[in-house]
Parts: C-alpha cells; sequence; structure tokens
C-alpha cells in the first residue's frame, strides 16, 4: 500500500520547524549550551512524541558568523552539563559534546501514532534536528527543496539568483523519476519513506531520500 503526499505539506512543516530553531546570531564562539530548546521542533511534528522519561537538550557552535548544533536525546533527570564537561565525539564534524546520558540516535527517544504521515514526519525530523543550530556555511539540509515535481517546470531562481537548469542539462545517475511527490510504501515486513529534493549547494543535484522503518 502507498500513499502519496503533496511536496507543500511537508514545505509547511519545514518552514514551522525553522522558525521555532533559528538560532540567535549573537552568542559565544565554540560550544556552549543552546539558547533554543529543541522541544519546540518536535512541537511541530505533531503525530510525534518523545518517548516516557526523555528530553531533548542542545548544544549550539559558533564561529565567524557560521553555525552548527547537535541535539541529544536524555533522560528527564540526566544532567545537561556544560560541554567542556563532556566527553567529545572526536571522529565527527566539529568534535560535538555528548553527555554521558545522552543516547546514540536522537530518534530512538522518538515514536509515532503508526500513521503514514507520521513516518514521513520522522524521516524529515530527523533532518531538522541534524541541522538544529545551523547557519551560513554550516547550513546543508536547508539547501535542499522538497519537489513534488520536476524542478525545472517553473521558471524560478535560488535565492543567489541563479536559475534552475532546464531538462535538457541534466545527468541521470540512477533513473530519473517517474513520481516526483513524498511517498510512503507499506510493505509486509517494511514500511519505506521516499522523498526527492533539489539542492543547489555546490552544484545543482537532484536528490531521492530513503528511509526504511
Amino acid at each position: 500500500m502507498t500513499t502519496t503526499f503533496t511536496a507543500k505539506e511537508v514545505k509547511r512543516l519545514r518552514r514551522n520547524a525553522a522558525k521555532v530553531s533559528e538560532p540567535p546570531r549573537d552568542g559565544p564562539n565554540g560550544w556552549s549550551k543552546s539558547t533554543v530548546d529543541p522541544m519546540r521542533v518536535l512541537g511541530v511534528f505533531k503525530p510525534l512524541r518523545l518517548k516516557d522519561g526523555y528530553t531533548l537538550r542542545a548544544y549550539q557552535f559558533r564561529h565567524d558568523g557560521n553555525g552548527n548544533g547537535v541535539v541529544w536525546a536524555m533522560p528527564l533527570d540526566a544532567d545537561f552539563p556544560e560541554p567542556e564537561a563532556c566527553p567529545r565525539l572526536e571522529n565527527d564534524f566539529l568534535e560535538p559534546p555528548k553527555p554521558p546520558a545522552a543516547l546514540d540516535d536522537v530518534m530512538d527517544a522518538v515514536e509515532g501514532d503508526g500513521t503514514p504521515w507520521s513516518y514521513l514526519c520522522s524521516s524529515i525530523l530527523a533532518r531538522e534536528l541534524g541541522e538544529f543550530g545551523a547557519s551560513w556555511h554550516g547550513c546543508e539540509w536547508s539547501t535542499h527543496e522538497v519537489l513534488g515535481e520536476a524542478p525545472w517546470r517553473k521558471p524560478r531562481s535560488l535565492n543567489d539568483h541563479r536559475s534552475i537548469s532546464g531538462k535538457s542539462a541534466w545527468q541521470w545517475q540512477a533513473a530519473k523519476p517517474r513520481q516526483w511527490n513524498p511517498l510512503v510504501s507499506k510493505g509486509s515486513k517494511v514500511l519505506k519513506v521516499t522523498f526527492i529534493t533539489y539542492s543547489g549547494l555546490g552544484q545543482e543535484t537532484i536528490y531521492r531520500h530513503i528511509n526504511t522503518y
């Protein structure tokens, strides 16, 4: 069984998530506790909730106007230490601090209402939390636009005023999409979320995102 959603629905979610997670422009360089509550991002995704006994905490990184962040799922009663008191993930970008009580994957603390929409929400939430605290050169996922049709179908321009290339300019490394809208497909054992995005970061690229549950 396959359920189709519109790109407009997903874009609305992302706009609302961006509004409640925008990092303040001012703050100390390096890692610090975030002044933005990541629970507000979760609140945008109505079919999703945290498992009992957990909350979300975040750290913010800043450097010369660039920003990145990291969100952790933690027990409600766990200590949330200052970043300098935490072990660091030395193999990860910017070596983010990780509190001892934090789960390895923030999405392990998230559950949904079981509807197809909740699974699509889960896939988008994971990416929004991964982009939490990002600004300027720290942005990657926020450059992606979720598509409901081929990006060259309507004349548009990116924020940096580069026009989107026409149909004949694209070279496909995989099968060209036959269905552009976000999909949730339920099989006997696996549920699959598929959606397609466009980004002009670095070079114009169309991405097919697939998550299985």
